[in-house]
Parts: structure tokens; sequence; C-alpha cells
């Protein structure tokens, strides 16, 4: 294959590329531009709603400890509806897909570095998404886990019922997910969603408000429909953030693509004419080593 054919190829492979990237870059601009405002507002209301969380939960607490006092020594157990297994369950939410920029391997990094600082017989690990499943089996083989796939764009009561049954055995839960910052700015969190810290707080607030709860009639039934709702809302909304934040950094991603893809371009056209030139060059000297030839006979 000749030179000249090899840049034209790759000049029309960088084209092909170019479209694609264009393309991903819009849908994840549309995407943004449409769920952003509700992901924010809803943001606001969750962490407020949170607060109310932690101190639901440190009156849950209190009235446990002084159920288990009347009861005495002999009856330690708690009712079934109350029963955890006291361990920490951490997250890690990824995606399916793929070209979603550095925000996945941003939370992947943290989630890392959180879980070794974690006591391993006191952890349990869930992965949520192919891509994350992929990354942590290339490096952790000897890790067990759970693996959940939900797919990227939208979650179902379904699902969503089937991830409460498995966080509400835990004490507490914490899932690691990309947040939007701004479209040019995406970061790795933590977030707790089992009351023990404020939703999304930039630094660990898990320390009580005195207030106590009264629970009427039945607080362990009440405990636990709060607890299920608002666990299942905070959810919700670190799936949003994550999505959000993805969408945003596919288009950064897809941005900086397009400008190699440009220089790319530049270089091989550059190279096309200075290839067209040596051509030229080339057939220059030829003609005029044929009239020096006719010269010299």
């Amino acid at each position: 294959m000749s030179k000249k054919k090899e840049i034209e190829e790759s000049l029309q492979a960088l084209e092909n590329m170019k479209n694609m990237a264009e393309n991903y870059e819009e849908i994840a601009a549309t995407r943004v531009q449409r769920i952003k405002k509700a992901v924010l507002e809803t943001r606001d209301f969750l962490t407020e709603l949170s607060e109310v969380f932690v101190d639901l939960k440190y009156s849950y607490q209190k009235e446990i400890e002084d159920l288990l006092k009347k009861r005495g020594k002999e009856d330690q157990t708690l009712p079934t509806l109350l029963q955890k297994n006291s361990k920490t369950l951490m997250v890690y939410m990824s995606s399916n897909g793929k070209l979603y920029g550095s925000v996945t391997k941003k939370t992947y990094r943290q989630f890392m570095e959180g879980l070794k600082e974690q006591n391993k017989n006191n952890t349990d690990i869930l992965i949520i998404g192919s891509a994350g499943k992929q990354m942590f089996d290339a490096t952790n083989s000897n890790v067990e886990y759970e693996y959940v796939q939900i797919p990227d764009d939208e979650i179902s009561i379904e699902e969503i019922r089937n991830l409460m049954k498995i966080f509400l055995k835990y004490s507490k839960v914490v899932v690691y997910h990309g947040t939007f910052v701004n479209v040019v700015s995406q970061k790795a969190i933590s977030s707790s969603v089992t009351g023990d810290e404020i939703f999304e707080s930039k630094t660990p607030t898990n320390i009580p408000k005195e207030e106590r709860f009264i629970f009427e009639p039945d607080f362990e039934k009440i405990f636990s429909f709060f607890e299920t709702q608002i666990i299942s809302a905070l959810f919700k909304q670190t799936f949003a953030e994550n999505r959000l934040a993805r969408q945003a950094s596919r288009v950064n991603a897809m941005e900086e693509a397009l400008i190699h893809i440009q220089e790319e371009t530049e270089r091989l056209n550059h190279e096309k004419v200075r290839l067209k030139h040596l051509t030229e060059n080339k057939k220059q000297i030829e003609r005029l080593s044929g009239l020096i030839l006719w010269d010299i006979e």
C-alpha cells in the first residue's frame, strides 16, 4: 500500500471518529441539560431530609437501648424488623457502557482507598455496573463481592426494591458515586444512605443532636417504614447524581477527543502535502535528468 493511500485511509478513519465523537457529545450535552435542574433541586431537599434521618436514627438507637434495659439481661434479642448484621456495605456505582470520561475511574480509585480503611471481616462489597465489575475483577480476583446490573439511564421500582432487601440487612451502607459540580468538573464522593451522617456532606457529620422522637404506636414498625423510604430516596439520588456526572464527564471526554482528532488530522494533512511536494520534486528531477541526457547526446 502506498504512503499516500495510507494517509487518506487514516484521514477517513479520523473523520468517522470525529462524527462519532460529535454525536456522543451532543447526546450527552442534551441529557445534562434535561436532568441537571431536577438533580440539583432534589440534592438540596434530600440533604435536609437526611439531617432529620440522622436525628431519627439517633432517637431510634436510644429507644432500642431503653427497650433492652426494660427486658433485662435474660432477653437482649431485638425484634425482627430491627435486626441488622452489624456490618458495613460498600457500594461502588459504575456503569455498563464506556466512554464516560474520567469520573468512573476517579470513583473507583476512591472506592478502593475507602476499602483499604475498612475492617475486611466487617465489610461486604456490592458492585453496580459491568464496567466496575471488569475493573474490580482485573485487580482483586480473590476478593468476594456481590454484583448487580441495572440500566445506566433508568432504575425501576423493582430494582430499587431488590436493592433495599440487600441494604436493610446492614447497619451502614456507603455508596461511592460521581457527583456533578459543573459541566467541566465532576467529583467522586461517598455518601451514606443509612442515616449515619448527612447525605453528600463534605465532611463527616455523625454527631447526633439530642432531640428524641416519639414513636406511636409501634416504634419498630414506624422506623422500619421511614428507614426504607428514606434509604430508597437517598439511593435514587446517588443514582441520578452518578448519571448526571457521567454525562457531563462524557461531554468533556468527547471534547478532548475532538481536539486530539483535529491535531492528528492537521498532522496527516501536512504529511500529505509534504508527500505531494516530494512526489512533484521527484518528477521534476526526472524530467530535468531526461533533458540533460538529451543535451548530452
